[in-house]
């Protein structure tokens, strides 16, 4: 079916009735409609990579997991052991977080899948920040360290998740607490840090997506209203999801209620 075909298909669909549609779907055959359903169920698509090349969860599943994801999102967690390398890949942009840091070699690659000059060396530091370009590249650690890093990658899935009313920031009424490491235009990589017993204000938060670096147990007041207590164990390594949709994370107050400090780092959307 040429372009101009799939136009007027579309355009013909969108003007359907129910009625309409439910007319045109008794008149496929059998056949017709097992590859409809087919075509209904498959995978969504997260991205559209112009390299060809695939993304990194699904050709380095060892070396990038994913650790939660939302809606148009995931945190991916990368883990490179010493002489490791992992396969040729592609990324959209991303925000990164270094949580153990070491020496990485990097070859990239071009539009069409091919390496692009030779590879260059990095040194990560511990507790860096980068935001990262889209592009496709390998990577080899070459180092004598294995290297941990958490990154959040937009699919192609990802929606803007509205205007919030009255938004309080946590970075504003709780500086002491939280943290904007760096930002771009979608994302802000943020910690929080809290010691035992201590209790934040009241904020709001956008979709974001949560890793846990120190930490056995956080309170959360719902709406800050302390009858709405939620106890939540945790534990180091933990990747948690945190859509605004759900009430505990939208608008809430939180409090160190474990036996070791506080330390989570998450990546908050700005849309």
């Amino acid at each position: 079916m040429g372009g101009g075909a799939s136009a007027e298909a579309k355009e013909a669909l969108e003007k359907a009735t129910d009625e309409e549609i439910k007319a045109s779907l008794k008149k496929l055959s059998p056949e017709d409609l097992a590859k409809l359903k087919a075509a209904m169920d498959a995978p969504k698509k997260l991205f559209d990579f112009k390299s060809g090349l695939p993304d990194c969860c699904a050709v380095c599943p060892d070396n990038y997991k994913v650790s939660a994801e939302l809606p148009g999102a995931r945190l991916i967690e990368m883990t490179l052991a010493p002489g490791e390398e992992d396969k040729p890949h592609d990324h959209p942009c991303h925000s990164m977080y270094v949580v153990q840091g070491g020496k990485l070699s990097i070859t990239d690659f071009d539009d069409t899948g091919k390496p692009k000059g030779d590879a260059h060396e990095v040194e990560l530091p511990t507790g860096a920040p980068p935001l990262m370009p889209a592009g496709p590249h390998q990577v080899k650690n070459v180092g004598d360290t294995t290297v941990k890093v958490m990154f959040v990658e937009p699919t192609l899935m990802c929606m803007p998740c509205g205007e919030v009313k009255d938004y309080t920031s946590p970075f504003k009424v709780a500086p002491e607490c939280y943290k904007i490491l760096a930002e771009n235009d979608m994302w802000i990589t943020g910690m929080m840090t809290m010691d035992v017993g201590a209790k934040d204000p009241v904020h709001h938060h956008r979709d974001h997506l949560i890793y846990v670096l120190e930490g056995d147990e956080v309170t959360i007041y719902v709406d800050g209203d302390e009858s709405k207590a939620m106890a939540v164990p945790i534990k180091p390594g933990a990747g948690i999801p945190a859509p605004m949709s759900a009430p505990p994370f939208a608008k809430h107050s939180l409090k160190n209620s474990g036996s070791v400090p506080l330390k989570m780092l998450f990546f908050e959307a700005k849309m």
